[in-house]
């Protein structure tokens, strides 16, 4: 090996560590706009104004025939959830951020896979972060049945500082027909009806 004057080492590991540093840099300055934008609640659920207000926020107006229904904690939320699941003919599509193992996880596991099994079409996307206390064999199983199951935005180094890019969002649609949306997690800690501060 021909020697090379020290100078060029340094000048390569100082080359090398600012490289190092910057994608380090790019990683962490995080390219996110924070938005902050509170939307005050002018009517009621049930007055009509509100889904013609909502329907302006978000762009297209509600159809008219559609029933809305406020469901209110664990013993209100999971039970139609499940029966919409359980009752599926065509298809389920369900996001969720929070998915972790215990009875309620399961029981969304098992319908999901006994209407998958049924030849229903059963797509599930979870966020990496949010579901990483649901078991392995618990996805295993689903997918054994014929769920679709994807997990978004698992975690890379060339990306730490997008880390909490997650999908929030709680969805469930049954058929095309039966919609939920809102902010319950599946997990024991939203079961029952806000009983104690662990619900």
């Amino acid at each position: 090996m021909p020697d090379f004057p020290r100078w060029v080492f340094v000048v390569a590991g100082v080359t090398s560590l600012a490289l190092i540093a910057g994608l380090l840099m790019s990683n962490f300055s995080g390219g996110e706009t924070k938005i902050e934008r509170r939307i005050e609640r002018l009517y009621a659920l049930d007055d009509p104004r509100f889904t013609n207000e909502l329907g302006v926020l978000l762009g297209p107006p509600f159809l008219t025939g559609n029933k809305i229904s406020a469901l209110l904690n664990g013993d209100e939320i999971f039970p139609p959830m499940l029966a919409a699941i359980r009752g599926a003919k065509v298809s389920i599509t369900f996001e969720t951020y929070i998915y972790w193992s215990g009875d309620i996880g399961q029981a969304f596991a098992d319908a999901l896979s006994e209407r998958a099994r049924q030849g229903v079409k059963v797509h599930v996307l979870l966020d990496w972060v949010g579901s990483a206390k649901m078991e392995d064999s618990m996805l295993a199983a689903m997918r054994d049945a014929g769920v679709q199951v994807r997990k978004f935005h698992p975690p890379h180094w060339s990306h730490l500082g997008r880390l909490n890019n997650r999908t929030h969002r709680k969805l469930l649609v049954v058929d095309g027909r039966i919609g939920f949306t809102g902010g319950v997690g599946v997990a024991p800690q939203w079961t029952g009806r806000a009983q104690n501060p662990a619900h």
